[in-house]
């Protein structure tokens, strides 16, 4: 179920971006539906210069995801066990680029015109499309993003983590849940080339995207079966400073190593040639 959860992340980062330092928070509802598993959860994410914090539920059980874009370290939180897993995402984005290359990565994101409210935004609608060559074990796939994200944009908000933004742009930014680069590179890696395409567009009001893979090999055949869909609603948003706590880990927690597992019967994906 980890990593069923975690595919909402690279959906809910793409989502929860936002351009230009007051910080920022959000709250609202995601429904996951990835390997044929739904499950649903309260979200919560809170920005702070360049560290991000997304709360969630997963089986009933409270899971903290903190991200520091300055040191590029990721920290899963589990606060039944008061342990976290630590990453390093830029071993993390080596693995990955290797599997799912994003100077291959297509990607289209146009308005739609179509709009709607949330609290004093507008926010507006916009369709998304994008592909990346991948590997499935020994298999070469093409994978498909597709779904609709709304914006709002042009708002006093978005004054809100320029250190955010700034931090997307730099060379070899990558911002992913490390379960999900590992098993699934190339859903990780065309998220978070979303993320940094999307972070000066606007703030995000919820969206929903669709995964799948193109391909003529059983592993192919078995994802197109088991396709994954994320969509993220947020209810409402404040600009209010986010305490500097939120971001750091309590004394009475353990840090631990962990080694993630691939799914049965699936290699780790073989750089593509």
């Amino acid at each position: 179920m980890t990593l069923v959860r975690g595919l909402a992340l690279g959906a809910a980062l793409a989502l929860t971006t936002v351009p230009a330092r007051a910080d920022l928070a959000l709250a609202g509802h995601s429904v996951i539906d990835a390997f044929g598993t739904p499950l649903s959860s309260q979200e919560r994410v809170w920005v702070r210069g360049t560290a991000v914090r997304r709360d969630f539920t997963d089986r009933g059980r409270a899971i903290t995801h903190l991200f520091d874009l300055a040191t590029r370290q990721a920290m899963i939180v589990d606060h039944f066990t008061r342990t976290a897993e630590v990453h390093d995402l830029a071993a993390l984005d080596a693995a990955t680029e290797a599997s799912a290359p994003v100077v291959r990565l297509k990607l289209s994101f146009e308005p739609t015109g179509a709009t709607r409210p949330l609290q004093k935004w507008t926010c507006r609608e916009h369709a998304l499309e994008a592909s990346v060559p991948t590997r499935l074990g020994n298999e070469e796939t093409l994978f498909h993003l597709t779904g609709r994200i709304w914006l709002a944009q042009d708002v006093p908000e978005q004054a809100a983590v320029r250190e955010l933004v700034e931090a997307t742009a730099r060379p070899g930014f990558f911002l992913a849940v490390p379960a999900v680069a590992r098993i699934a590179p190339a859903y990780a890696q065309v998220m978070s080339e979303i993320l940094r395409k999307l972070a000066p567009r606007g703030l995000p009001c919820g969206g929903e995207v669709a995964g799948r893979h193109e391909g003529n090999g059983p592993l192919a055949n078995l994802a197109r079966k088991l396709p994954s869909k994320v969509s993220l609603e947020f209810r409402e948003f404040s600009a209010e400073p986010v305490k500097a706590e939120l971001f750091i880990l309590p004394a009475s927690y353990q840090k631990v190593s962990v080694r993630l597992p691939g799914l049965p019967g699936v290699a780790p994906a073989a750089p593509l040639r």
